[in-house]
């Protein structure tokens, strides 16, 4: 009786299989597209700037770990770093892969001060003074707190923003920097940026960003 079945409806039974198999993957392939644009909604462009300033009015307490790949086009080297930051003021332990130095570099606005390996300590007006002097590379700390957040600092080219197709950033620039945001990810309940690329000739630093956490100052105090 099974294998009559089978020839009435004119397939095989390893053919009946096969076609099971192609709508389960279509199936598949439906809900994860479903999910995708669950993730990526589309949004008016612009928008992203709005929802981002939204976010961290909601959430000014945040932290996030990551690694710092530089390069001058001849020489390169990594750094690892865990970022936390209450509102403007910013606390960023930065240390090399191979655990060999480390620097803790808090700032504010108008005020940064840097101890660590080598240098000992350092006060001054900004924060890419003193990660310049201590880690003998230019690195854009001030705008990279803005950023990794997925925002653009206030005195940026807002010319130069560039938005992607669904609306988020995708490229934004402070000269001498410009930088490019190439990858986001979800994190946190939110769509966080996961990798970025800033360049000013012949300098380039790759970011890579995870473990992002978000929390209110209402947050904060009940712990």
């Amino acid at each position: 009786m099974i294998a009559s079945a089978c020839t009435t409806t004119g397939l095989s039974p390893g053919r009946e299989t096969v076609a099971g198999s192609v709508k389960l993957l279509l199936l598949v392939a439906l809900l994860c597209s479903l999910s995708a644009c669950a993730v990526r909604e589309q949004r008016p462009e612009g928008a992203w700037l709005s929802d981002r300033e939204a976010l961290f009015n909601n959430h000014p307490v945040w932290s996030v770990s990551g690694r710092l790949s530089l390069s001058d086009g001849e020489r390169g080297g990594q750094l690892a770093f865990d970022w936390q930051a209450d509102g403007d003021r910013h606390d960023v332990r930065l240390r090399t892969v191979m655990g060999g130095s480390q620097w803790r570099l808090r700032f504010e606005p108008g005020f940064a001060h840097l101890v660590g390996s080598d240098v000992g300590e350092l006060v001054g007006n900004h924060p890419d003074d003193l990660t310049s002097q201590a880690i003998g590379w230019p690195v854009p700390v001030a705008d990279l707190a803005w950023w990794i957040r997925g925002l653009v600092p206030p005195e940026a080219d807002f010319a130069s923003l560039r938005f992607a197709d669904d609306g988020t950033l995708a490229e934004a620039a402070n000269p001498p920097w410009r930088l490019a945001f190439q990858r986001f990810a979800m994190e946190a309940d939110a769509l966080m940026p996961s990798r970025l690329q800033a360049d000013s000739t012949p300098y380039r630093v790759r970011i890579a960003l995870r473990n992002w956490q978000l929390e209110s100052h209402s947050e904060t105090n009940s712990l």
